[in-house]
């Protein structure tokens, strides 16, 4: 028998790992579960998603099972792909902070040599006494532009909020690891958009 199972999978541009359980029961209705998780390991984002589960008869399942499972997947690997994404901005940045501290160390080395090497019986020329001391780059900068990014992600992550776009908004929380010290406080923010994503769904699911 030929059905188009697969292909309606496969329609719905999954972005993760579907798993599907089904469990029959003792009533002659199955029992479903659906759960969408992201193997990638630097992805936090949506862990603590429940699976969704479905109930009733072979036949009721045949006709709902994609209407009602075909949204919530697309959001939910929707909320993977800018995780994804973001978490590859924050690499991007990180690697440029990296560059910088490399370039000022060189800087600093290139100093150190020339003190070391300079001729002490050496009188300095006119000209010498004329220069001004070139100021070295410090990591002050790069914090600032660290801070300004975290500043400009919670904004966003504040306008997706009161957007009740809560999956988006939960994609745009900086990695902890990039900010260990604001782990309590993405923490925090994470777990009240997780509970008002759920309440929201639950009141969708009411009417």
């Amino acid at each position: 028998m030929k059905t188009n199972f697969f292909e309606q999978i496969a329609g719905l541009a999954v972005n993760g790992t579907l798993q599907i359980t089904i469990q029959p029961q003792e009533s002659g209705t199955l029992t479903v579960s659906v759960l969408l998780s992201n193997t990638n390991p630097k992805i936090t984002t949506g862990k603590n998603i429940p699976p969704m589960l479905l109930k009733g008869l072979a036949q009721e399942l045949d006709e709902a099972f994609f209407n009602q499972i075909g949204e919530p997947v697309k959001k939910t690997s929707k909320l993977f792909a800018n995780a994804e994404a973001h978490q590859k901005e924050l690499d991007k940045a990180g690697q440029a902070g990296k560059k910088d501290n490399s370039k000022d160390k060189t800087v600093k080395s290139v100093t150190n040599t020339n003190l070391f090497t300079q001729q002490p019986e050496e009188q300095p020329d006119d000209d010498d006494l004329d220069e001004v001391p070139e100021e070295q780059p410090d990591d002050s900068e790069i914090l600032a532009d660290k801070q300004r990014l975290y500043d400009e992600a919670m904004q966003r992550v504040n306008t997706l909020n009161g957007q009740m776009k809560y999956a988006e908004a939960i994609a745009q929380l900086p990695d902890p690891e990039e900010y260990p010290e604001k782990v309590e406080e993405i923490r925090k923010k994470g777990e009240a958009l997780l509970k008002r994503q759920e309440m929201y769904a639950s009141l969708q699911q009411d009417v």
